[in-house]
């Protein structure tokens, strides 16, 4: 059984590695986060076994340990060698609400998410391809870059990490690469590898078999997800005018939350 483990990065955070009262970052906030890596390493964040099962992890909410952090307390935090991170796209890279919004309308809900797209018939699936190309291929391009995407992505490239980005939505038929091309011409970057896209099925073993050591997402299900995949979550918190209907619970789920992140 081959172990795969991703940095502890509590470990990094003592006492004598803490900026002085009059710093932006005090000892009390690095502490406070320090607690709650362990924490997350306590979740399973940091050790993966191959023969287990990869399933999102079941967490219970809890009253938040640590306040939200700043970019550059992020930046503290971070292992000094270059990793392999992650990010979700829809509210927690860009502001997609104008696309939804705009597309929704014209398609039945039950449809365009279904609970089985194998329940579908013929008809309902020519409808629900074409709600996610259009979506991808047109729409799209009303769709915003949230500023703290491009500082999260302007970090981790200088840095030298690996970049991986994982969308839960459903992929062109036939594929195309409008959505990276998208992205890099947003963010003003270019992409190592293509945006994956996971067809709305559960993000886990995606980001577990590109051994992702740091996820980036704004709803709860990217947190266990990649509690899941044994990352370290970080929340990306989500606009209030997010098209999305499920309620985030920020800092709820022994998570990391980026502070000012909403947009």
């Amino acid at each position: 059984m081959r172990l795969i483990s991703a940095p502890l990065i509590a470990a990094r955070l003592s006492l004598t590695d803490a900026p002085s009262s009059s710093s932006h970052i005090s000892k009390r906030c690095l502490i406070r986060v320090a607690t709650l890596l362990i924490l997350l390493t306590a979740n399973g964040c940091g050790t993966l076994f191959h023969s287990e099962q990869i399933a999102p992890a079941t967490l219970p909410l809890t009253r938040p340990v640590a306040r939200d952090v700043s970019i550059e307390q992020l930046k503290r935090l971070l292992p000094a060698r270059a990793i392999i991170v992650g990010f979700d796209v829809d509210d927690t890279l860009i502001f997609s609400a104008p696309a939804f919004n705009a597309l929704e309308p014209a398609y039945p809900a039950d449809v365009i998410r279904p609970k089985d797209y194998t329940d579908l018939t013929a008809a309902q699936r020519r409808q629900y391809h074409d709600f996610w190309n259009r979506l991808n291929e047109e729409y799209d391009d009303r769709s915003i870059p949230k500023g703290i995407g491009k500082q999260l992505l302007d970090l981790h490239i200088q840095r030298g990490d690996e970049i991986y980005i994982i969308s839960r939505r459903q992929k062109t038929v036939p594929p195309t690469n409008t959505v990276t091309r998208r992205l890099e011409r947003l963010f003003d970057i270019r992409l190592r590898h293509p945006v994956v896209q996971t067809n709305l099925k559960d993000k886990t073993p995606f980001i577990a078999a590109r051994h992702i050591v740091y996820y980036y997402g704004d709803s709860d299900s990217d947190i266990t997800a990649a509690v899941g995949a044994h990352a370290v979550p970080i929340r990306v918190q989500r606009s209030s005018a997010s098209y999305a209907k499920d309620q985030p619970h920020n800092g709820y789920l022994n998570e990391i939350v980026l502070e000012n992140s909403r947009n």
